[in-house]
């Protein structure tokens, strides 16, 4: 009777996938099988036997918190060195054809070697792929801490290598690559504590230019940060006037302004009397939807009908 025997590209004799699995009978393969059962008999005679696997049930939640991070599970199996199909298995239950009844199941246990593997990789921005994107926040408050140093922009973007068409853009979008985050805390961290050469009439101009806009905007400087990425920002609190004007324009033209509670309260008001819907008054303030409808709610304005909001195009 022939033998069946695997194509010459599988891992004969190494493991016992071809073996149990695809039934392969080539001589490595069987004395690879007997070797295996010989010392797993000694282990159990000893008392010594391990099989090798471990709970997948933390694993598995490792993989969910990497997951919320932004890690893709092919970035996982990368960057933890373990195959493709483990960790999608882990994630997704067993795989199989579609005539396979246990295709989709869950799985309990997994080698403690691809485990620990798993579980070594850590939610950092360096293990994002360079071309993920990631809140704009933690870059956006870095670029404003520079200039409320008396950087200019124009000074930050020639620095990091941008074009100045490209950073105005980013300076108003929501997310931005992690390699572009990167390039900027590089950037940040070298001039933090550093003023900006102000010897010569264009630097000092310059200088003196990017204090005041900082300073319009209300832009914190870095020691106003504990942790520039993750801290609440501070509040305003009301002045003796309540209200900035000037702040109020800038938030309304979309500048990224920090308002006093009666200041957005202000701003709020004015945009709703344009008929703007609650999304984008929130978009052009730079605040959450929520506070929209809260600060709307609270000063008893109306809620439009759908076809009584000016859309964007007509405004």
């Amino acid at each position: 009777m022939d033998r069946f025997i695997c194509p010459p590209d599988h891992r004969h004799g190494v493991v016992g996938t071809c073996y149990v699995f695809h039934k392969c009978r080539c001589d490595n393969c069987r004395t690879g099988n007997t070797d295996r059962s010989r010392a797993r008999s000694r282990q159990h005679l000893y008392g010594t036997y391990d099989n090798g696997l471990t709970d997948a049930g933390p694993v598995r939640e490792h993989l969910a918190h990497l997951q919320s991070f932004g890690l893709g599970w092919k970035r996982i199996a990368a960057l933890s060195g373990v195959g493709n199909t483990a960790v999608q298995s882990l994630i997704y239950g067993r795989k199989g054809g579609p005539d396979d009844p246990r295709k989709g199941e869950v799985i309990k246990r997994t080698p403690r070697a691809k485990a620990a593997a798993i579980l070594a990789v850590k939610p950092e921005l360096t293990a994002l792929a360079p071309s993920a994107c990631i809140p704009s926040r933690g870059v956006h408050r870095r670029v404003q801490a520079l200039v409320a140093r008396g950087w200019s922009q124009s000074k930050l973007c020639a620095m990091v290598g941008r074009e100045r068409g490209n950073w105005w853009t980013m300076m108003q979008a929501d997310q931005v690559t992690v390699s572009f985050h990167l390039e900027v805390s590089k950037l940040y961290d070298r001039i933090w504590n550093t003023e900006p050469p102000h010897a010569d009439w264009p630097d000092k101009t310059a200088r003196t230019r990017a204090l005041n806009y900082s300073k319009q905007r209300r832009w914190l400087p870095p020691l106003a940060w504990d942790d520039i990425d993750t801290d609440v920002t501070p509040p305003i609190s009301d002045g003796a006037n309540g209200i900035d004007e000037m702040a109020v324009d800038l938030a309304l033209q979309g500048e990224d302004v920090r308002l006093s509670p009666a200041e957005r309260r202000e701003a709020v008001t004015r945009l709703h009397s344009h008929r703007w819907s609650d999304p984008r008054i929130a978009q052009q303030l730079h605040i959450a939807n929520r506070t929209v409808l809260r600060i709307r709610q609270e000063l008893n304005l109306e809620a439009f009908e759908d076809g009584d909001l000016v859309k964007r195009d007509a405004a």
